[in-house]
């Protein structure tokens, strides 16, 4: 399996959006994450947050065995462009137009990592 470049937010994707404290987990979430971690995939943290917020979300991550390649950035793309566009194979993202949502469990709509997990495994990235 070849190794892609994985792109997450964090709000309303791996932990609802409770701004400034971090939300509830969102079911799937960090095991999906995992898994592609452990399938050889470059998890990258692309995410609105900055400063302490930013901090706090990568603890979060890192507290839960995640460990992102890159936070807001690809450190691989400046050998080939300048462009401030971080580079990813695939993104997940609530706000990503064709990310599989869950409607019902919380407030907001959060991504279904269900669903996330099933087109992964569809695409035979997982």
């Amino acid at each position: 399996m070849k190794s892609l470049y994985i792109g997450f937010d964090f709000d309303n994707t791996v932990v609802t959006q409770r701004s400034p404290e971090l939300g509830e987990e969102i079911e799937e979430a960090l095991e999906v994450l995992e898994e592609l971690q452990e399938a050889g995939h470059k998890l990258i943290l692309v995410t609105m947050r900055s400063g302490e917020r930013l901090v706090q979300a990568v603890e979060y991550l890192e507290d839960n065995g995640i460990k992102p390649y890159a936070v807001n950035e690809n450190p691989s793309q400046k050998y080939w462009t300048e462009s401030p566009k971080i580079f990813c194979n695939l993104y997940i993202d609530d706000l990503a137009l064709g990310c599989p949502l869950d409607i019902d469990t919380f407030s907001k709509p959060v991504v279904d990592w269900y669903e996330v997990r099933n087109q992964l495994k569809e695409r035979e990235l997982l």
